[in-house]
């Protein structure tokens, strides 16, 4: 905030609730001491915490305990003032080696919308199917964070032109292929939050 950045997270899903209003509540009157127009985002219920493939669902993750329920969220939205709510709906950070990632609760994310009267943002977008992202912006997502999507998509192609072009030097030659390959993902998904036919 310090640094003139118009938009912060603060991430205290893994505290108890009591602590991450603390904590959270504190984030936000400094922002308003700050500049007034700062957006804060604030997080509940616990999604795992890495941008990676993994091999199973991080543990307590996308469980019924863990999830943000509707009372708990318009407790947490009231005492702390944030401005953008990122609830633990069924989705997790990173993604799934060999399958889709948890399917989402479009019906959590409806009733923690209409209750909390937030936008919501979808954290760990990566991995999920087409359906769950329409569903959720449907019912009240306004945001969606994909990362480890695009990081596989740029790696993937980026080890590909080494491989294929061992004597190319170039960075900017070389790189290329991964820099096009998040493009497309990048197009992807757009199209898919916007409805836009693929």
């Amino acid at each position: 905030m310090d640094a003139g950045f118009d938009s912060v997270i603060f991430d205290g899903a893994k505290l108890p609730l009591d602590e991450n209003i603390k904590i959270t509540k504190q984030c936000v009157e400094y922002a308003r001491l700050v500049n007034p127009e700062i957006l804060i985002e604030g997080e509940l219920g616990y999604i795992g915490q890495s941008s990676k493939i993994l091999d199973e669902i991080p543990e307590g993750a996308a469980q019924g305990l863990n999830l943000t329920t509707p009372e708990d969220a318009v407790r947490f939205v009231k005492e702390t003032g944030v401005d953008l709510f990122a609830p633990a709906v069924g989705n997790i950070h990173g993604m799934l080696r060999n399958m889709p990632d948890p399917r989402l609760d479009i019906k959590r994310i409806k009733e923690i919308s209409d209750a909390s009267g937030l936008p919501l943002v979808l954290h760990g977008g990566s991995g999920n199917v087409v359906e769950d992202f329409q569903n959720a912006i449907a019912n009240g997502v306004s945001i969606v964070h994909i990362n480890t999507e695009i990081r596989v998509a740029y790696r993937d192609a980026l080890k590909n032109s080494l491989e294929t072009n061992p004597e190319e030097v170039a960075p900017y030659k070389f790189a290329l292929p991964g820099v096009i390959a998040v493009e497309k993902v990048v197009e992807e998904k757009l199209k898919i939050f916007n409805n836009i036919s693929l």
